[in-house]
């Protein structure tokens, strides 16, 4: 996981200008745009189709709760 670590934090950034970042926390305060665009982002990018899934808000507000949605998604 850790490449995913790197990829997700990088497009994270990509999309944090403007935004509330805390790294220590590994936690960012997204709007909804930005939750569309994390959304759209884990769909082309490995085939999670979010819509089918269980998923809160918070689970697209941290890297380690994307990591975990991406772990649960492709696992399953």
């Amino acid at each position: 996981m850790t490449g995913h670590r790197e990829r997700l934090n990088e497009f994270l950034m990509s999309i944090a200008a403007g935004r509330e970042w805390r790294p220590a926390k590994g936690a960012m305060d997204l709007d909804s745009l930005a939750l569309l665009q994390v959304v759209t982002y884990l769909e082309q990018n490995y085939g999670i189709r979010l819509a089918e899934q269980d998923v809160e808000p918070d689970d697209l507000r941290s890297i380690d709760g994307i990591l975990s949605l991406i772990e649960r998604s492709t696992n399953a």
